[in-house]
């Protein structure tokens, strides 16, 4: 979504290349489906040095609050990033340029295929987070190929590299736990995307990317097993 009113948001949906998704012959395009979206810009539209932390009035109720960390939100009422792991944490990505639009992501292999010490960990209540990841596209490099679209005047959309900032605050205090920048390493033509004035689709952070970066603020120092089970 742009900033400042309404934007055209076209939901263009693609296909995965017919030969394994690798770049060789696409398969035809599907439907697809536009609407207009009134945009009311969210609070990580700022630039970083005009950020100014606000003390939310409510205790954390739900993910949509727990994304404001990602703004200029914290809450004191959550629970401190202190003493002996786990330190359960809740990840919120943007995943376009032109559009502000938060979603709630779960690493599904971590948190359901591990022990309940896991679960608790990567897939908490949102009461008892102490961790918000957030991860946010901030450009894109190489071109990759092209993904196929069903739009006669766009019949192709380019498939960059993305480039994503992955910042980890504490709920509590909106103060800085770790910073790190990831290329997506998924290059797969997605099913869906969302595009606005940016008319690019970028490479996605995998869950193992993910996992690899906030395993250490989240487990590190834990007694017992929180790792993921290894594939059959």
């Amino acid at each position: 979504m742009t900033t400042g009113g309404v934007a055209a948001v076209v939901a263009v949906l693609l296909v995965w290349a017919a030969v394994g998704g690798d770049g060789g012959d696409q398969g035809p395009a599907v439907r697809a489906v536009a609407e207009d979206v009134s945009v009311v810009p969210a609070p990580s539209v700022s630039p970083p040095g005009e950020v100014v932390p606000q003390a939310a009035t409510h205790p954390v109720r739900s993910a949509d609050d727990l994304e404001l960390v990602c703004g200029s939100t914290y809450y004191p009422t959550a629970p401190k990033f202190a003493g002996k792991a786990v330190h359960p944490i809740a990840i919120s990505a943007r995943g376009r340029l032109d559009m502000d639009q938060r979603s709630s992501r779960t690493l599904a292999r971590v948190a359901l295929g591990g022990s309940a010490v896991a679960r608790r960990a990567w897939a908490p209540a949102v009461t008892r987070v102490q961790l918000v990841a957030c991860l946010d596209l901030i450009g894109g490099s190489a071109k990759l190929k092209d993904c196929k679209s069903d739009e006669a005047k766009k019949p192709v959309l380019p498939l960059m590299v993305g480039r994503y900032k992955l910042t980890v605050y504490e709920a509590a205090t909106r103060r800085k736990v770790t910073e790190t920048t990831l290329e997506g390493a998924d290059k797969a033509c997605p099913w869906v995307v969302m595009t606005g004035s940016d008319r690019t689709v970028y490479s996605q952070v995998t869950d193992d990317q993910l996992f690899r970066v906030l395993r250490k603020p989240v487990i590190q120092g834990a007694s017992v097993s929180v790792q993921p089970k290894k594939r059959s």
